[in-house]
């Protein structure tokens, strides 16, 4: 049962954390470009994707929105 337990604990890592990060930083890049381009308050369409994955407790889509929110944020920065 302890080795189930701490295979279940590594899963979970790995799908919720790690996984997420291994993401192409380009990938990222071009979800938030098409945010930025397709909608009139784009963090606040980014924070929503982001708030939907936090109530399903999806935490590999937690980090995925996560990482396009600051996208968004450093994307409007420039502007």
């Amino acid at each position: 049962q302890a080795a189930m337990f701490v295979g279940l604990v590594l899963w979970s890592i790995w799908t919720d954390a790690i996984k997420p990060r291994l993401i192409p930083a380009d990938d990222i890049e071009r979800v938030a470009g098409e945010i930025i381009a397709n909608f009139a308050d784009p963090e606040e369409e980014a924070f929503a994707r982001h708030q939907r994955a936090w109530y399903r407790s999806d935490g590999a889509e937690l980090t995925y929105w996560y990482r396009v929110r600051k996208a968004v944020r450093r994307g409007l920065e420039r502007r």
